[in-house]
C-alpha cells in the first residue's frame, strides 16, 4: 500500500493504529561482491487523524552497532541467513514501535495440561 493508502486507512479507522514498512535497498552498503543490504524504514499513523506518531528504519546487519557495521560471517549470502536477517530488522522495527506506542507485550497465560 502507498503512503496515502495508509493515511486514508489511519482516518477511517476509530481505534486501529496503522503501520507502514519499507524494505529500502540500501546501495551504499554494496560490497564487492553485490552484496547489498536492506533497510526497514516503518511509519505509525494514529486512528482517525492519521498523525505520525512514530518513525524509524532499521537495519538488516543485526551486528550494526552505530556508524559501523561488522563484517558478515563466510557463506552468509546464503538465502537462509539473509532471510534471518531481515526477520531481525522487522523484530526491530515491531520492538521499536511497541515501546514508542508505550505498550508491552501482554502477560503469559497459563496453560493447564
Amino acid at each position: 500500500m502507498s503512503r496515502g493508502e495508509a493515511i486514508q486507512k489511519a482516518k477511517a479507522g476509530k481505534t486501529t493504529y496503522v503501520v507502514l514498512l519499507n524494505l529500502i535497498e540500501d546501495r551504499m552498503s554494496a560490497s564487492s561482491n553485490g552484496y547489498v543490504e536492506f533497510e526497514v524504514d516503518y511509519t505509525v499513523f494514529a486512528p482517525e487523524t492519521a498523525k505520525v506518531v512514530a518513525t524509524g528504519r532499521t537495519y538488516e546487519n543485526s551486528m550494526r552497532k552505530g556508524p559501523v557495521s561488522v563484517g558478515r560471517p563466510r557463506g552468509s549470502t546464503l538465502p537462509a541467513y539473509r532471510e534471518q536477517l531481515l526477520r531481525r530488522a522487522g523484530e526491530d522495527a515491531g520492538d521499536r514501535i511497541l515501546k514508542s506506542l508505550h505498550l508491552s507485550d501482554p502477560p503469559p497465560t497459563k496453560t493447564t495440561d
